[in-house]
C-alpha cells in the first residue's frame, strides 16, 4: 500500500515521503488536483524498472535482428517500424 501527499503536504514532508520510499520500499504519490502527478520511489526499484526497461529493449533487438534482413521500400518502412513499436509496446504493458 503506497502513501499519498497532495503537493502542498509534499512540500512540508519530503524528508518524510524519501524515508518512506527508501525504507518502506513502496512508492509515494504525489497529487495534484486530486490526480496523482508523481511518485517518489526509491534508488533500487528504481534500477529495477531501469534493468526491465533494458531488458525489453534488448528483446526488442534480438527479435528485429532475428528476423534477418530484410530489404523493403522506404514508403513501407515506417509502417513497419510503427507495428514494431506497437507490438514492443502491447508486451511491456501485459
Amino acid at each position: 500500500m503506497s502513501t499519498t501527499y497532495s503537493m502542498t503536504e509534499a512540500n512540508r514532508h519530503t524528508a518524510e515521503m524519501v524515508n518512506a520510499a527508501r525504507y518502506g520500499h513502496e512508492p509515494v504519490m504525489i497529487t495534484d488536483h486530486g490526480k496523482v502527478a508523481a511518485a517518489v520511489i526509491s534508488a533500487e526499484m528504481l534500477a529495477r524498472f531501469q534493468a526491465l526497461e533494458e531488458a525489453a529493449d534488448q528483446g526488442l533487438i534480438d527479435e528485429i535482428n532475428a528476423r534477418g534482413p530484410q530489404w523493403i521500400p522506404a514508403e513501407d518502412g515506417i509502417p513497419m517500424m510503427e507495428q514494431i513499436l506497437a507490438e514492443a509496446e502491447a508486451a511491456q504493458d501485459r
